[in-house]
């Protein structure tokens, strides 16, 4: 969970919110040993390489927000990790962070396998994620990261198109991960 909690310490000190300095500095300092380290590992889970990859890129993408990611680890996980990664998600963070620390190149490469990857996760991944969820969040940090283009419009509507239908369901329910994705793009599209 800690790129989610930097993640949302940073975005609310954004919004003009308190947050304790020395809080938010310790929560980058453990993301940037762990990104240094390899990471957390995931070891009761059943795909411990993909959630490791996965936090990784994550860490990598906090740290890259405040200009910390350290660009020679993320050139190695794009290069030698990227194909442990069932979903496009971590492939965005890690394309994301690369082109805000310098290497654009492999930014670009790793965003556009992440938008041509085919969702390969199981039932029960352990990231509390979902095909809605991934694909909710990755139009969102497109667009807050200004990579928006017109293909991604056509995710979007099949995106909305999917939403429409889940309504039309008795059992219609969204998880927390999915209504703040959905939240997040939708806030993204108003800007």
């Amino acid at each position: 969970l800690t790129p989610y909690i930097a993640e949302f310490l940073l975005r609310s000190r954004e919004a003009g919110f308190a947050v304790p300095e020395a809080m938010l500095q310790k929560t980058l300092e453990r993301l940037n040993e762990d990104l240094l380290t390899g990471g957390v590992p995931f070891y009761s889970y059943d795909q411990p390489d993909h959630l490791r990859f996965a936090y990784m890129a994550h860490a990598g993408y906090v740290l890259s927000q405040v200009n910390r990611a350290p660009l020679g680890t993320l050139r190695t996980l794009y290069d030698n990790q990227r194909n442990q990664s069932l979903t496009g998600l971590p492939l965005l963070h890690l394309g994301l962070a690369l082109g805000k620390q310098g290497d654009q190149t492999r930014g670009d490469k790793a965003i556009a396998e992440a938008l041509a990857k085919t969702d390969r996760r199981p039932r029960w991944l352990g990231d509390y994620g979902s095909p809605l969820r991934d694909e909710a969040l990755m139009l969102a940090l497109l667009r807050e990261n200004d990579r928006s283009n017109p293909q991604q419009d056509a995710r979007l509507l099949a995106l909305s198109r999917d939403l429409q239908a889940r309504t039309r369901q008795a059992w219609y329910w969204l998880s927390t991960q999915e209504q703040i994705a959905l939240a997040r793009l939708g806030r993204a599209l108003t800007l």
